[in-house]
């Protein structure tokens, strides 16, 4: 590094550490290259959902108003906070996602939004500067998106408790983070709690039984406690005995202890990956009056001011013109449900096929939800090798390993392989010895 000597304790330690493809990028080079090479290999490496014919999926509402927005709307500088027209809007859009019973009590508990530049992950990044310095404890689960470790354990640097999200059979498990957390606040001033349903890249999510026994957990908490909800891949689910939105509405009112930070944006829920615009909402223990919602509101306000300044205004725009026009809003309801129904047939394509057919190799979890499908390596190979070996086979996938968390299998994005295409995908896998 030919700037070592100017570099600060913390420049050098980003240098040293973190992993700009987040254990994913490049992976997905390496299959993009491949279907240069070859028009039959399958890219099963991307995040992002895309049409049968390799298209980004988009939303055509969306899109046209977009196009309509004049170079001030487009342009501009927004406020700090986010335009007030667009947080208003976004909040009624995330409330209405909640079961009608929900729906006062969350917005008792809660702050009004504030968007955030650069999409969810700038959402992650200051509600961790808000809450955490340096050594404080994150919980956080061992299956996960390769850049919480780079926004919290290198650039935050942060002390990394894993938790068992998924057991050796492929269920998911709430019991083990239960347990640190109990554990933890014998020992720890303060606890962060790193969630993400539907999970990338394990695609799993928990049942109500399965909230109401972290809630037990939750309401015995004695110490500070900061639960960051990633919500990225919310409403995508496609089985009836799990909870089909953000957990956030379970997680407030529980314990004057507990502060609850949903964190979303734009990316999945409005298909607009590259708008880069996120929110963060503050849920309480217990309910607060407007002065103190404000203050809290206020205090991510200077965090953003002071990190990126302001969000893009063009796509507060366009969503607030989408979301506060009663036609428009039902069009792009039944854009994002069209979108929703081509994922769920994959996604029961592939269940289906993996009824039929067992591997001596790979263990697929009890994935129901989001983008991906997950599977655990049996035997002594790595994650890696056998990423490997189905790159050579015709097939992108992303390996999830790390030895010290016990963590070793392959993700595969259903989300941007076409129906067409997930037969030959499934031979592809199961192929593997």
């Amino acid at each position: 590094m030919i700037l070592e000597k100017y570099l600060s304790k913390k420049g050098q330690y980003l240098e040293n550490n973190v992993d700009l493809s987040a254990s994913t990028i490049a992976w997905g080079l390496k299959a993009k290259t491949r279907a240069k090479e070859s028009s039959d290999f399958i890219n099963a490496t991307t995040g992002t959902a895309t049409e049968d014919d390799g298209r980004l999926m988009v939303l055509p509402t969306l899109y046209d108003e977009l196009r309509q927005l004049t170079g001030d709307q487009l342009f501009a500088y927004a406020n700090m906070r986010g335009l007030h027209t667009f947080v208003q809007a976004w909040k009624k859009d995330t409330l209405e996602s909640y079961p009608t019973e929900l729906r006062k009590k969350t917005e008792d508990l809660s702050t009004l939004p504030i968007t955030a530049c650069g999409g969810l992950t700038g959402g992650l990044m200051l509600a961790g500067q808000i809450f955490f310095d340096k050594g404080d404890t994150l919980l956080a689960p061992n299956t996960r998106w390769g850049n919480v470790d780079n926004v919290f354990f290198k650039n935050q640097q942060l002390k990394e408790i894993p938790y068992k999200l998924v057991d050796q059979e492929g269920n998911l498990s709430l019991s083990n983070l239960s347990d640190k957390l109990i554990e933890c606040q014998k020992t720890e001033k303060k606890i962060g709690v790193y969630l993400n349903f539907p999970n990338n890249p394990s695609g799993i999510s928990p049942t109500l039984d399965q909230i109401k026994e972290l809630q037990e957990t939750l309401e015995k908490i004695t110490v500070p406690t900061v639960l960051f909800l990633d919500d990225a891949y919310e409403n995508y689910c496609y089985e009836d005995d799990v909870v089909n939105h953000s957990i956030f509405p379970y997680l407030v009112g529980l314990n004057d202890n507990v502060v609850a930070v949903k964190i979303d944006g734009v990316s999945k829920r409005y298909c607009a990956y590259g708008a880069r615009l996120g929110t963060m909402t503050v849920g309480f223990g217990s309910e607060r009056d407007e002065e103190e919602k404000v203050q809290v509101r206020e205090l991510m306000a200077k965090a953003a001011r002071t990190n990126t300044s302001s969000a893009p205004r063009g796509i507060q725009e366009a969503l607030t013109n989408v979301l506060t026009d009663e036609r428009k809003k039902e069009q792009i309801k039944k854009e994002k449900l069209r979108n929703l129904n081509i994922l769920s047939r994959r996604y029961k394509l592939i269940k289906k096929l993996g009824e039929e057919i067992t591997s001596e190799v790979l263990k697929p979890v009890k994935f129901n939800s989001g983008f991906f499908g997950y599977y655990l390596i049996k035997n002594q190979q790595t994650a890696t090798e056998i990423s490997t070996k189905l790159l050579e086979k015709g097939l992108g996938t992303i390996p999830f390993v790390n030895t010290v968390n016990d963590l070793n299998g392959i993700r595969v994005a259903f989300c941007s392989i076409s129906e067409e295409n997930i037969p030959k995908a499934f031979d592809i896998l199961y192929s593997i010895s």
